[in-house]
């Protein structure tokens, strides 16, 4: 059975950044200094997943009234500082028993006015090599209202630059092309980006009475309570889980996480269950208690939601990513660990992402060196692995990344050694 994963984000020419690569793996760290880009990376990947959308770009990019609203700061606002179009990119790796393919997708996209296409190509990169092929490609050339859409060898034709060339597929281009190759790029791009999620935990919005029939993750988690019951009705095992991690976070006793019900059950409330019969609806927990059932379902639900995709024609899965941003908020840091072990156990399933962005001691701390690699530090209009940061294996043999970070320990040359760490220090974000 083939198997998808997004391996890499292109920021090209996007907000801060211009030239950047973005590496993930199953698990993907990224931390910074404030302002050092850390949200414009999960930005990119939001832009991207509208990109996929079958709607024009002004609506997926700036529509008030679609689920999400906008993109932060407004397609104007994606554009570098002097520019007039964004470019971004990604790259999708199909494994099978013949070896390992990827699928790279780029885009570039004016926003001075009304946003429009610029150029759009899906190439083939087979195994090891280094050279690309060309699949799809979308050019404006002259053109102020349309792209030319050239698909292997069939003739060109032309679709408005409202529209990216992904999104104009919504069924595939097994319709009008026979080329397996082409018919796979678009598909498992498509649901891939399509597929992402953004999780962006509203507490005020997890408060109140939720349709039991609201079954997939939502990137705010208002649904919470459903998603909550639907795991002790039909996942027990995950749903103990969470109940034994809900009793080590919080600061008060709990017999049992149990809901309370309205609209002849049909709408469910979570509560926690302290003593006896008495019962705490989520009106009345704390923020931090809550916010942390709402990572912790969407971290143990991710996993289950990709195996349950259907694979009709035999469609190779689509790869799944959730981004999480300041993971660690309203936690507190003894159960960094915690939440650090569901992040390692989700993306170690096949075909899964989680990408989060932390500056949390107790965190990076959690993370130790067996993961340094999964540790991205934004900086400087750049992404750089944390092992490759001038000064980085002297520095940490003074310290845990944590204490680096949070407190400056090493401020300038080492007596003994004569070295240099104020590079790393900065670029961690320590300086």
């Amino acid at each position: 059975m083939k198997t998808a994963r997004l391996t890499e984000l292109r920021l090209t020419c996007f907000k801060s950044f211009r030239d950047a690569v973005v590496p993930l793996d199953g698990m993907t760290v990224l931390t910074g200094k404030n302002s050092s880009g850390k949200s414009n990376v999960l930005d990119a990947l939001d832009v991207l997943s509208r990109l996929a959308t079958p709607e024009r770009l002004r609506d997926s990019l700036d529509g008030r009234h679609r689920e999400g609203g906008p993109v932060r700061g407004g397609s104007g606002g994606l554009a570098p500082h002097g520019e007039s179009s964004f470019t971004l990119g990604c790259t999708v790796r199909v494994n099978g028993a013949a070896g390992a393919v990827d699928y790279l997708y780029d885009v570039e996209v004016e926003v001075e006015e009304e946003p429009r296409v610029v150029a759009e190509t899906i190439n083939l990169r087979g195994g090891d090599q280094q050279d690309s092929t060309p699949l799809l490609t979308a050019l404006s050339g002259d053109d102020e209202e349309e792209l030319t859409v050239a698909i292997g060898p069939l003739p060109a034709f032309k679709i408005p630059r409202s529209f990216t060339m992904l999104s104009f597929f919504p069924r595939g281009v097994e319709t009008i092309s026979d080329d397996p190759r082409s018919a796979e790029a678009v598909d498992i791009v498509l649901r891939t980006l399509r597929n992402a999620v953004i999780l962006n935990a509203d507490v005020s919005s997890m408060k109140d009475y939720v349709s039991q029939g609201r079954r997939e993750i939502e990137p705010d988690m208002a649904n919470l309570s459903a998603l909550v019951r639907l795991m002790k009705s039909e996942l027990p095992s995950l749903f103990g889980r969470l109940e034994a991690l809900s009793r080590e976070v919080a600061g008060c006793p709990i017999e049992a996480l149990d809901f309370i019900t309205a609209d002849d059950g049909r709408e469910v409330m979570l509560a926690l269950r302290e003593s006896g019969t008495a019962r705490t609806g989520s009106r009345s927990m704390s923020d931090g208690l809550l916010r942390f059932i709402a990572i912790a379902t969407a971290l143990l639900l991710f996993p289950q939601s990709a195996q349950e995709e259907p694979d009709d024609d035999g469609r190779t899965p689509a790869a799944r990513v959730v981004a999480i941003e300041e993971v660690e908020n309203g936690l507190h840091p003894s159960h960094a660990a915690r939440l650090l072990e569901l992040v390692e156990e989700a993306g170690a399933q096949a075909g899964i992402s989680v990408i989060i962005t932390t500056h949390s001691p107790a965190l990076l701390d959690a993370i130790g060196g067996r993961h340094a690699e999964d540790v991205l530090v934004c900086h400087d209009g750049q992404v750089t692995r944390l092992p490759d940061l001038p000064g980085y294996d002297r520095a940490m043999a003074r310290g845990t990344l944590g204490r680096v970070v949070s407190q400056g320990l090493l401020t300038g040359p080492s007596e003994d050694d004569g070295a240099d760490y104020s590079d790393f220090l900065r670029l961690v974000g320590a300086m």
